[in-house]
């Protein structure tokens, strides 16, 4: 992916797709604290915003973890997250804005983490969802991930072939 990307939301809006650097960490924490609430976490999290903003920085500061903003109008859409090398096709994390659900910004970051995985030789691309979202667990199948199993019996594990 270049620097920065432009996409076209389904409301015409246009954003930017770019990589996030330690200075986003912050406004990455509230999206994430603010989205979880759709997750329907198994266990909430229980960390302080500056102890999981502090976790964050040390993310985005190391070479474990690759995150792509979605910006516009002076905000985070939303974000994903690689864990490990992208090759691999390991998503940690993704995350939208709820005011901003169902615009197309799940999944474009999606297609576009599958091309990036396929760009680097990789063949398959892997989530783990809680298993109370329902409406994520809709959203990966509607892309094609199938359930393969179970993590820590909280978590669906999910896998697209590429």
């Amino acid at each position: 992916m270049s620097e920065k990307t432009t996409l076209t939301l389904k409301n015409k809006e246009n954003v930017t797709i770019r990589w996030a650097e330690i200075k986003d960490a912050r406004t990455i924490v509230r999206l994430e604290l603010e989205s979880a609430l759709y997750e329907n976490r198994a266990e909430p999290i229980t960390i302080s915003e500056a102890e999981f903003t502090k976790y964050w920085e040390e993310r985005l500061s190391g070479d474990n973890y690759k995150t792509l903003l979605v910006c516009g109008a002076n905000r985070l859409y939303g974000f994903l997250t690689f864990v490990n090398e992208i090759k691999l096709g390991q998503v940690l994390a993704l995350y939208i804005d709820p005011a901003y659900m169902r615009l197309g910004i799940g999944s474009n970051l999606m297609r576009i983490a599958e091309q990036m995985v396929i760009l680097k030789g990789g063949k398959s691309i892997k989530v783990e969802v809680e298993t109370q979202n329902k409406g994520g667990l809709v959203f990966y199948e509607n892309l094609g991930l199938k359930r393969v199993g179970y993590v820590n019996d909280h978590l669906i594990k999910m896998v697209k072939e590429l």
